[in-house]
């Protein structure tokens, strides 16, 4: 496993003060990455991405001020400043909001297969994360412990962010996939959000927090929980759309689907997003009995390559850039028996490793 992983206890701002002193060094690689992505892809400064960002302070401080201590710990864990922690969390507000039908968003494949879908009706999701290749770096693996207000949290951010990708042990899981949106207004970033739904137990708990106030961007927010049953939620600034599995399978990858979305949206501005959606389509609505096993194949597919399931840098023997993007992990999550599996990097070169809740 290349991957740092920390067990985060304490206050809130203990917490964010363990992990900023524990992943230093990712810290300072996503703000480094970061700086370089607003400067080329949105022609912001740093200090002009810090104080955009500030834009969202009061709605996280009115969904939880522990949110804001937590922040403050990571900043003050790694030496950096409250402002650039902030930056990190909105980033994708920062990124994929007010684009043009040219800009390119090319993250992530994600699924999610309950009854009578899978093999022995085990509850199954994932998804594979494609951003910057040098974004991989800075990947953790952060495990919060349950208060009796929560339960244990087990996710897999960007070093810096409080909220991602992952599920928690109550059988809940949540992954994401970008979106793009044109429009903007002010509201909770994603992220935050993120981290709310993760602390939930049931699947009605978590869609009131993933459609709950304003939505900045646009993001597609898929949940799965233990008891067989998942949804997907289209958000952006004008509303949400709700998809329903389909013979026991959910996929979705970079563009909208739903039917409000679909009339309201340019299309994308790269062919992956469709080449990809058919790819699931095939390798999980396609398929009967489906495991772990035939989840970690489907990340490893090549359809299309490079930017294919399993993407890959569209220009692998030139210098590593930032502008390059490949797959960075490929998760598979288990729900009823409570496993993760996560491989680094590419799936196609690594192995999916096993984490419990």
């Amino acid at each position: 496993m290349m991957f740092k992983e920390v067990t985060l206890t304490g206050t809130p701002y203990e917490r964010g003060l363990q992990y900023g002193q524990a992943c230093k060094k990712e810290i300072e690689i996503s703000v480094r990455n970061y700086r370089d992505l607003f400067a080329l892809r949105k022609q912001l400064t740093w200090e002009q991405a810090q104080q955009l960002s500030r834009r969202y302070l009061p709605a996280i401080r009115a969904l939880n001020e522990d949110y804001i201590d937590e922040m403050q710990g990571i900043a003050d864990g790694a030496g950096i400043t409250f402002d650039e922690v902030l930056a990190i969390n909105a980033r994708t507000e920062l990124l994929h909001t007010g684009l043009s039908a040219d800009d390119l968003v090319q993250e992530c494949t994600a699924f999610a297969a309950v009854a009578p879908a899978t093999r022995d009706d085990v509850v199954l999701a994932g998804q594979t994360w494609d951003f910057t290749l040098l974004q991989r770096q800075a990947v953790v693996i952060v495990r919060i412990p349950g208060d009796g207000n929560r339960p244990d949290l087990l996710f897999f951010p960007e070093a810096g962010m409080i909220g991602g990708k992952g599920m928690n042990s109550a059988g809940l899981s949540l992954t994401l996939n970008a979106l793009r949106t044109k429009e903007h207004c002010e509201g909770l970033p994603v992220h935050l959000r993120m981290r709310r739904i993760l602390e939930c137990t049931t699947l009605n708990q978590a869609y009131e927090q993933a459609v709950r106030g304003a939505m900045p961007s646009a993001a597609n927010l898929m949940m799965t929980h233990k008891d067989g049953v998942a949804l997907d939620v289209e958000l952006d600034p004008s509303g949400v759309d709700v998809l329903l599995p389909q013979r026991g399978v959910l996929v979705h990858t970079n563009h909208f689907l739903g039917p409000k979305n679909l009339l309201t949206h340019d299309r994308a501005g790269s062919g992956s997003t469709y080449i990809r959606l058919q790819r699931a389509q095939q390798l999980f609505c396609d398929k009967q009995a489906l495991t772990v096993e035939d989840a970690q194949a489907a990340f490893r597919d090549h359809k299309g390559y490079p930017t294919s399931i399993c993407a890959h840098p569209v220009n692998p023997m030139s210098p590593i850039t930032i502008a390059q993007n490949a797959t960075n992990f490929g998760l598979v999550m288990d729900l009823t028996h409570l496993e993760a599996w996560l491989a680094w990097g590419n799936p196609c070169e690594n192995p999916f490793v096993k984490l419990s809740v």
